[in-house]
C-alpha cells in the first residue's frame, strides 16, 4: 500500500508538471508569463573622451571663477555633480540601451524615437566644457535629433542615410543575447527633458516601452559655440580654467 501511494504521487506530480509546463508554454508564445516583464531595458550616457566634448549648463549656483579645483575625483564626476543639481548636458550626448527579452514571444524592434517630456528654461549659470581635442562628436551609425519634426532614430553610413532606424528586423528571442545599441543625440532649438521610444511587437501585440535615465528623464539643451566663454577641464592640474 506504501508503494502503491508513493508510485501515485509521483504520478499525480508528473502530469500536473506537464500540464503547468504546457500552460506556461502556451501562455509565454502569446505574451508575458503572469508576473514577469517581457521586455527590459537598460541605459547609459556616455561620452568618447578622445573625440566628444561634454558640455555642461550649470546652474547659476555655481560660481564664476578664473580657477576652480574639481570638487569630486575628477572632472567628470564635478560634470555628474551639476546635472544632479538642476544643470543640462548640452550640445549632445551618447545613449546606449541594451534590451533583453524575458518572455517565451520574440520581440521585433519596430522603431525607436525620442518622447519629450518636457520643455526646460536654459539654466543661467556658467559653461563647463571637457574631452574631445576639437571640441567634436564622432560620427555615430545611429542619430537622432530633438529638432526634427518626428524624432525618430535614424541609422547612417557614414553620411548617407539609410532609413529610421531599424532598417533591418531586430528579433530578441527569449534570453537570448541583448541587443545593445548606442544613439549620437544632438539637442533642438529648446531645452528638453526627455525618454526614449521603443515600439516592439511580442506575439499579437504591439508594444511600446520608454527607456528612460534610470528612473529620470534624459536631458539636453542647446549648443554652445565653442568660442564662447567657459570653463574647460586641465586634468593635469585638477582644476577648471576660465577661457
Amino acid at each position: 500500500m506504501t508503494a502503491l501511494a508513493t508510485l501515485t504521487g509521483i504520478v499525480v506530480s508528473a502530469v500536473v508538471a506537464a500540464i503547468l509546463t504546457v500552460y506556461f508554454e502556451i501562455w509565454t508564445t502569446s505574451g508575458d508569463a503572469p508576473g514577469t516583464r517581457g521586455l527590459s531595458a537598460q541605459s547609459e550616457t556616455w561620452w568618447d573622451v578622445e573625440r566628444d566634448a561634454r558640455v555642461v549648463r550649470a546652474t547659476s549656483t555655481e560660481a564664476d571663477r578664473t580657477a576652480w579645483s574639481f570638487r569630486q575625483a575628477d572632472a567628470w564626476g564635478d560634470m555628474d555633480a551639476m546635472v544632479a543639481g538642476g544643470g543640462l548636458h548640452a550640445g549632445g550626448l551618447r545613449v546606449r540601451v541594451t534590451l533583453m527579452n524575458f518572455s517565451k514571444a520574440p520581440a521585433v524592434i519596430t522603431s525607436v524615437r525620442a518622447k519629450v517630456l518636457r520643455e526646460r528654461a536654459i539654466p543661467a549659470g556658467p559653461v563647463f566644457r571637457c574631452g574631445g581635442p576639437q571640441g567634436g562628436v564622432a560620427v555615430s551609425r545611429i542619430r537622432m535629433n530633438l529638432g526634427s519634426a518626428d524624432r525618430a532614430a535614424v541609422e547612417y553610413d557614414e553620411e548617407k542615410v539609410l532609413g529610421q532606424y531599424p532598417t533591418q528586423q531586430i528579433q530578441l528571442s527569449k534570453q537570448d543575447e541583448p541587443a545593445i545599441f548606442d544613439i549620437e543625440i544632438r539637442a533642438g532649438r529648446v531645452a528638453y527633458d526627455f525618454a526614449i521610444e521603443v515600439r516592439y511587437t511580442q506575439g499579437r501585440h504591439k508594444e511600446t516601452m520608454l527607456v528612460d535615465d534610470s528612473g529620470k528623464p534624459f536631458t539636453l539643451a542647446p549648443d554652445v559655440d565653442e568660442r564662447a566663454p567657459a570653463y574647460r577641464c586641465s586634468v593635469n592640474e585638477g582644476v577648471w580654467t576660465r577661457s
